[in-house]
């Protein structure tokens, strides 16, 4: 409809789904709260929105906004057949978080529990190693000689898509030695529901042409 004749209008109709990433953490935490059917009402400011409201041409860029939301239905987060049509939810940040997970398991120096990270049928092309690793045991052999490197790694680029219980995770990450040395490698990270939890079912990295281990 063409509303460019028309005036602004004081209310306006937005359906947004907690726990995918589309409003702030702190609101999102203030709805965890209520019950199916309660409405709440705050005054945001222009950093406060929610991203969907960023911009929005009948709302001022500048100034304070009445956000009204009601919750119609709420769903445990993370779990299967939470979600429309059986998926799971799960939040950018919680996508996120999944890496620093992983990235812990890389400082506690213990190749098992690194691999225990990995689905059942996990593919791992890894970064310093020319074999794929298909398995639990060449998984667990592959992180006991990298470990060994004492690797920290720092995501400096991503773009995250959430599916149907899958989530994609990928980007540019670095990684910094003990010894002084680095290395920057391309990486993807696709996650899995597997007996509840997310795990890494598919593992890919390589260094980048330009740059390689310094």
């Amino acid at each position: 409809m063409d509303l460019s004749c028309r005036r602004r209008t004081e209310r306006q109709l937005v359906s947004l789904a907690v726990g995918q990433g589309t409003l702030p953490a702190w609101l999102e935490r203030e709805l965890a709260e209520l019950q199916p059917g309660t409405a709440r009402r705050w005054r945001l400011g222009p950093r406060q929105r929610p991203q969907a409201l960023v911009g929005h041409p009948l709302l001022p860029s500048n100034g304070l906004i009445w956000l009204e939301l009601e919750l119609l239905e709420t769903r445990r987060p993370s779990l299967p057949g939470d979600g429309p049509s059986g998926c799971a939810l799960i939040s950018q940040a919680e996508v996120q978080s999944l890496f620093d997970r992983w990235n812990k398991a890389l400082q506690s120096q213990d190749p098992e529990r690194i691999a225990q990270l990995y689905s059942r049928d996990a593919v791992l092309l890894p970064t310093l190693s020319n074999e794929p690793r298909t398995d639990h045991e060449s998984i667990v052999d592959y992180f006991s000689h990298f470990l060994q490197k004492r690797p920290n790694g720092e995501i400096s680029q991503r773009e995250i898509l959430i599916g149907c219980n899958m989530v994609q995770d990928a980007g540019l990450y670095n990684f910094r030695f003990l010894d002084g040395s680095h290395a920057q490698a391309r990486y993807s990270f696709i996650y899995v529901l597997e007996d509840g939890e997310w795990k890494i079912s598919h593992h890919h990295s390589s260094l980048l042409p330009e740059a390689g281990q310094r």
